[in-house]
């Protein structure tokens, strides 16, 4: 048996032109499925509206071809096998009452996979009924901004939509308090209502919300393989929605009291420091907003920025600058994180002069950008140098049917405006590929 969710086209040789013949009406079969299919065949030039070839030779040679499926007569196969050697197929099918073992053999012997006098149709049937298989039009992996959008406009489109999340819905965006430039809000709103939300909406169109961690990934073929800590999902086409986790300092102590006084999510974390000294790391957008945070709670909060000047817009150095609690030490990196229990204090260093110094505290909270969150992804897709996935001005990868969109991928800005955004155009160019495959 072979691995039907991998093929991706197949040339059909001796596919018919006329209605009713055992060919055409399996080719029409396998292309409802969402295989590709090749017409070959000297006699036409279009067979299922799709242009046709007189022979393998001439099917264009950037078209990688995974099953050449033969209706020829058995005495006729031998050079069909040599072609389809010649041309890199992987698999030499040939249909029930087609048997010629010297072309099996002569396959065979080049790599290729020979299955001989059996039906593809009634296979590909089996394959399916043998355990049922969840199968999705689209698959959605992460449910942050950018996912939820491509869920709703998904299932909007009337596709069967999937929304796979290993925790909360919502990303980023959801541990954030409060969300004042999102357009449509003239008061700010909690990022935690506004997630929930978008959830609603989307699932008010039939999107479906699987809590489930995807550990592996098969996308090359016609149906995309998503393996979860629960089982395998398919898919005819994928939207990587999966964002971008924080950055790690690096530095040692950092792990080790990660969860005793070293945090990544001031919404999470900072109730617990109510009364304490606290110093972020960081002097982005990020960093910035999140030492506003928290200085609801502790009595001091210290920026320590590498740089001698914010990179934050300028509305929030402002209301930084202007907060009573906040003080900075700038041109400075932090070198260690120590303490006994739980955090003490900071071992840091001045980038201008090399001076060493140390600060007390009783927690270190670390905004210093982030990093794709992909690396669950076993596919050759084409990344960044930083590692985010690349996309086309459709949000396509490299891999046909599988999209990326929001943090994950490579963009100017990432904000949940501009998320939303992406996961549109995710959701309708995954529709325009499916509509092109039915």
């Amino acid at each position: 048996m072979i691995d039907f969710p991998s093929v991706q086209t197949i040339a059909i040789v001796g596919l018919s032109d006329k209605a009713g013949r055992a060919s055409r009406h399996v080719a029409e079969y396998l292309k409802e499925q969402g295989y590709r299919i090749i017409p070959v065949n000297p006699t036409a030039t279009e067979i299922l509206g799709e242009r046709c070839y007189p022979d393998l030779a001439a099917i264009p040679a950037d078209i990688e071809i995974d099953v050449v499926d033969v209706f020829r007569r058995s005495e006729e196969v031998l050079p069909i096998a040599q072609a389809a050697i010649a041309r890199g197929a992987k698999i030499l099918w040939l249909q029930e009452g087609v048997v010629h073992e010297e072309a099996a053999q002569l396959a065979e012997s080049a790599g290729l996979t020979v299955i001989m006098d059996r039906c593809m149709l009634k296979e590909d049937q089996a394959w399916r009924k043998k355990d049922p298989k969840d199968i999705y039009d689209v698959l959605i992996i992460g449910a942050g901004p950018s996912g939820l959008t491509a869920g709703l406009y998904a299932a909007r489109a009337g596709l069967r939509t999937g929304i796979l999340e290993a925790v909360m819905p919502g990303g980023q965006a959801a541990t954030t308090e409060l969300i004042e430039n999102y357009p449509g809000f003239d008061a700010p709103i909690s990022g935690p209502e506004l997630m929930m939300r978008f959830m609603a909406q989307a699932q008010r169109f039939g999107a479906e919300l699987i809590t489930e961690e995807v550990t592996r990934t098969a996308l090359r073929g016609h149906l995309k393989r998503v393996e979860t800590t629960s089982g395998v999902r398919y898919a005819r086409a994928v939207i990587i929605a999966t964002g971008a986790q924080p950055r790690r300092l690096g530095v040692n102590g950092e792990e080790d009291f990660h969860g005793r006084g070293v945090s990544y999510c001031a919404t999470c974390d900072g109730a617990f420091f109510r009364g304490r000294k606290v110093i972020v790391a960081g002097g982005g957008n990020s960093a910035v907003e999140e030492a506003l945070f928290l200085t609801k709670f502790a009595t001091e909060v210290t920026i320590v920025h590498r740089r001698d000047q914010l990179r934050a817009t300028k509305v929030l150095q402002d209301r930084a600058f202007q907060n009573p609690k906040i003080r900075f030490v700038w041109d400075t990196i932090i070198e260690e994180i120590a303490g006994d229990a739980a955090v003490e204090k900071v071992i840091t260093r001045n980038r201008k002069t090399g001076e060493a110094g140390e600060i007390a505290c009783d927690g270190v909270f670390v905004f210093i950008g982030h990093s794709p969150a992909a690396d669950f992804l076993t596919d050759p897709l084409e990344r960044t140098e930083e590692g985010y996935i690349a996309v086309d001005a459709h949000l396509a990868t490299n891999l046909p049917g599988v999209f990326a969109c929001g943090d994950v991928r490579n963009t100017v800005l990432r904000q949940v405006a501009t998320a939303v955004g992406d996961g549109a155009v995710a959701a309708i160019s995954a529709e325009k590929f499916l509509s092109g495959h039915g």
